[in-house]
């Protein structure tokens, strides 16, 4: 019994050294995986860097790119040039009818809470005047 005993627990020695065998295999082969992956991605970031300064130094691309400015520029000063005169037809329909602008109420909102703050302000001081007169 006791060498049955001695075969059954050297077989699960042998399998336990098989299983932390394979343990440190992974391990090993996780850590070659994750520096090729980290050297991968770095030769990649340098290679895309380079690419894009090529890329830049190119004519063609430099052209591209300044026609582009331009147009959005253009674009920029033709959209505030229509949206002047859409705003300033407004104005004029709004004024014929004699109604008001957001901007005209927007102005008049502003001017309304700067009185109503001295308003409150006064009627503070009133109060507080009132209160020292009863005492």
């Amino acid at each position: 019994m006791s060498t049955q005993a001695n075969v059954i627990e050297s077989g699960i020695d042998r399998i336990q050294a098989a299983f932390r065998s394979a343990e440190e295999e992974v391990e090993r082969i996780q850590k070659q995986v994750e520096k090729r992956t980290t050297q991968f991605n770095k030769e990649t970031e340098k290679r895309v860097k380079r690419f894009r300064k090529d890329l830049n130094k190119n004519e063609a691309v430099q052209q591209a790119q300044s026609r582009w400015i331009d147009v959005s520029k253009g674009f920029q000063k033709r959209r505030k040039e229509f949206e002047d005169q859409v705003e300033t037809g407004l104005a004029s329909v709004l004024g014929t009818f004699q109604i008001a602008s957001s901007s005209d109420l927007k102005k008049l909102d502003k001017k309304l809470n700067r009185i109503s703050r001295r308003l409150n302000a006064l009627d503070k001081i009133l109060s507080d005047e009132d209160k020292a007169a009863a005492k």
